[in-house]
Parts: structure tokens; sequence; C-alpha cells
């Protein structure tokens, strides 16, 4: 299925126009134009991390990563984050667990953050196979020795530290 993106300018207003993803290196957004990225963080009771491993064929293939994606032409980073959600690990949220985080600007594109606090059970998720490969719940020591390791996607670590989120220093909220 061909997946559009709206466009954005780099104040993150809508330039009316739309992007065609590709899995073709090279077939990039214009110099200038800019999409919209989500991710969620899903907390535990007890302070742990759902993350996902990214499936080999993908860009950082096998890398650990929290769940998230662009966002598709007609959403909002609110309705993106809930669709991945429930496309890559099979879990339904509902608007009104998600908590905004932060925003980052990225070369082309914004990242949204949300915070999601739920009880998960590894055996509840169902894996999108064509994305996802495995699926862990860490603490933040297991976390940053991940990062240690290279073994997460490059700025998710460093991003987390920048903006001093409170599970990197095993604080619960």
């Amino acid at each position: 299925m061909t997946e559009y993106w709206d466009v954005y300018d780099k104040n993150r207003k809508p330039v009316g126009r739309l992007h065609k993803r590709s899995s073709k290196p090279g077939e990039y957004l214009k110099p200038g134009d800019y999409h919209l990225v989500c991710e969620a963080w899903i907390i535990t009771p007890d302070n742990r991390l759902l993350i996902t491993q990214r499936h080999p064929n993908k860009h950082y293939g096998t890398k650990w990563e929290c769940t998230g994606g662009a966002v598709i032409a007609g959403e909002d980073s609110r309705q993106g984050i809930i669709r991945e959600i429930k496309e890559e690990v099979g879990i339904q949220v509902s608007d009104d667990e998600l908590e905004f985080v932060s925003t980052a600007w990225g070369a082309n594109y914004f990242t949204d953050y949300f915070l999601i606090r739920r009880d998960i059970k590894l055996d509840e998720l169902v894996l999108q196979e064509e994305e996802v490969t495995g699926a862990r719940l860490v603490t933040p020591e297991e976390f940053i020795s991940l990062y240690k390791q290279g073994k997460l996607v490059p700025n998710l670590y460093r991003y987390m530290k920048e903006i001093d989120f409170y599970f990197l220093k095993g604080k619960h909220k």
C-alpha cells in the first residue's frame, strides 16, 4: 500500500502538498520540506519501558526502539501514534492515554513524543512481522546498557537524556 505524508515547512505549517513515501534510496523530501513522525514511550507501573526490535530489512535493522513511525497524510501525531501502536504491537490505546512529552526536530522531520502509562504483558502483544521482530520490557539500567552496546536506534537515548526524561534516572512518575 502506498503511503503519503503531508508536507510541512520549517515552522511546521502545512504547505498543501503530499509526499509519496518510497523505499528506494535517494527518493527523499525536497530541501526545505518536512514530515511528521511520532513515537510512544510506553511505561509500565513498575517503571519498565516497552522497546521493540526493528526488522533486519529495515533501516537500523535489528536495533531496539520505541514504537512509532511516520504520520500519514490527513492524520495528526496523536492519531498517528494510536495507529502505529495498534499496527506494530497490537495494542489499542485511547487519546486520553497519550501524554505529550516533547517535539524534536530532525533534518527533514518533526518527531512528537508521547508517554503512555500502561500495564503491558509481552504475551499480549501482536507484533507486525514486517516491522518488528521482538519486544522487551526494560529497566532504565537495561536500556542504558543497550545504548552503550550500540543496540538502540541512535538518537533515542540521547534525546531522552537531553530532555531529562525521568525514566533514565530510575524514577517513577
